[in-house]
């Protein structure tokens, strides 16, 4: 058997937690002690798990941007940058 590449695990985690968060049971888990979860999947210990609300959403940004792109203002890549932000969003309660 071959060793798994990191994009293996990250999928893996990805689906996990995935399947976490489509469970209100597994998710209220995650909520309550998101250390105890995560830990439990694999993550470092220095996760931090941050949750989106109706009034709050929380942008992670690509560690690898094309800076050039950024400075020239090109605002087509700051918009793929946000549809790629907000592509994975879930939202439980939808704002109004």
């Amino acid at each position: 058997m071959h060793a798994k590449t990191t994009s293996q695990k990250n999928l893996e985690f990805g689906a996990k937690l995935g399947a976490i968060i489509q469970n209100a049971d597994d998710r209220a888990k995650l909520i309550d002690d998101p250390k105890a979860v995560l830990g439990d999947l694999g993550a470092a210990s220095d996760v931090q798990l941050l949750a989106d609300t109706a009034d709050t959403v929380h942008l992670v940004i690509p560690a690898n941007i094309d800076t050039a792109r950024v400075a020239a203002g090109d605002e087509t890549y700051f918009e793929e940058l946000g549809k790629a932000a907000l592509g994975s969003c879930f939202y439980e309660d939808l704002p109004e």
